[in-house]
């Protein structure tokens, strides 16, 4: 990466020079201004923010990457809800946050390496939903602090915050197998090669194949996370003959989404159908009926994300101040166990009473 001494040295000026002409100071002449420019642009100088701004050598700003190739992301709560964790440790600390939305392909993101390479940020949080290139990997590469909440990193599952998706989706799955539950459906997403929603998959095949169903024959219908997306899939699975008496939602807005469709079909739940979600939005204790779930701690995960970040810098800038090699930034993952949450949108199907099944 060029200097502001390559600058200068280029535009047969003075660093000084160079400073005014990017801050736009006045009293310089047009000619050595368009000089300092040409030399910015041949040598791709990128302005180090961090050190005009600050003497101190800190921006007390973290930035949190969340990269996607949907149109949901402000619109879902459970990532509201990460943000609101991170947001409250970093309030402690005297920080501010820059929210990052790259785009797919994140590695290829020109706002993103920008934004990187000025060197205006103490450290950055990677949300790695993506099965593409980590969006840890520039931070890695330039020498910043980070942490990365998903199953993978710049460093394999290093520096990694995770939630146990597998098991809390097993769990929900041998939930509504307990409750008698034979043809279910399923309501997944287009990006099946997504960590999360592969883990959920493959917890309910773990589920069914444990109670001897052939998890190939369950109908499967995709959505796109959204409420609406929910509420189409659903229409295909209650298309079908006969309709499930139950359906596993990826998530909780897929879930309601679900539910609304049921209802328009003149049905209810979860007396003619069961509807379960996965995540335990805000929202999903106060729908009605009251959704069963499972729960990612999502605050807590993003708490801990923050706090094991500032941890890194503290170690760095300790390292910095010994003279001594700086310690690697890796620690090993860090897994939030879910938790199966049940409320009253599951029951056994029609026709079945737990007091049956107990028999």
């Amino acid at each position: 990466m060029a200097t502001l001494k390559e600058v200068a040295l280029r535009a047969q000026v003075s660093t000084a020079t160079v400073s005014k002409v990017l801050s736009n100071t006045p009293y310089v002449s047009e000619e050595t201004r368009a000089r300092v420019l040409r030399a910015v642009a041949e040598l791709g100088y990128v302005p180090n923010l961090a050190a005009r701004a600050l003497s101190k050598g800190r921006t007390y700003i973290i930035g949190v990457v969340f990269p996607y190739n949907y149109d949901h992301l402000f619109a879902d709560p459970l990532i509201t809800t990460i943000l609101e964790g991170i947001e409250t440790v970093c309030t402690e600390q005297g920080y501010n946050v820059l929210i990052v939305t790259p785009r797919a392909p994140v590695i290829e993101s020109a706002q993103y390496q920008r934004l990187a390479q000025s060197g205006y940020l103490d450290g950055l949080i990677t949300i790695e939903t993506l099965p593409d290139t980590p969006a840890s990997t520039i931070p890695e590469q330039l020498g910043y602090p980070w942490v990365a909440l998903g199953y993978r990193s710049a460093l394999g599952n290093l520096n990694t915050i995770q939630s146990d998706d597998f098991a809390g989706a097993k769990e929900i799955a041998a939930y509504l197998i307990g409750l008698g539950h034979r043809h279910m459906g399923i309501i997944t997403v287009e990006e099946t090669d997504l960590a999360a929603a592969a883990r959920r998959m493959s917890g309910y095949r773990s589920a069914f194949e444990n109670a001897a169903l052939n998890f190939d024959q369950v109908p499967c219908e995709r959505g796109s996370f959204s409420v609406e997306s929910g509420y189409q899939a659903a229409d295909k699975l209650l298309a079908r003959t006969p309709h499930p008496t139950a359906i596993l939602c990826l998530n909780d807005r897929m879930a309601i989404g679900a539910i609304q469709r049921v209802w328009a079909a003149g049905l209810q739940v979860p007396q003619d159908i069961s509807v379960v979600g996965f995540d335990d939005i805000p929202s999903a204790a106060y729908f009605a009926p009251a959704l069963t779930t499972v729960r990612q701690h999502a605050e807590e995960m993003g708490e801990r994300a923050a706090q094991m970040l500032f941890e890194i810098i503290g170690q760095r800038a300790s390292d910095n101040r010994r003279g001594t090699t700086q310690t690697p930034s890796g620690f090993k993952p860090i897994v939030f166990p879910s938790e199966l949450v049940i409320r009253s949108s599951a029951a056994p199907p029609p026709g079945r009473s737990l007091e049956s099944l107990r028999r």
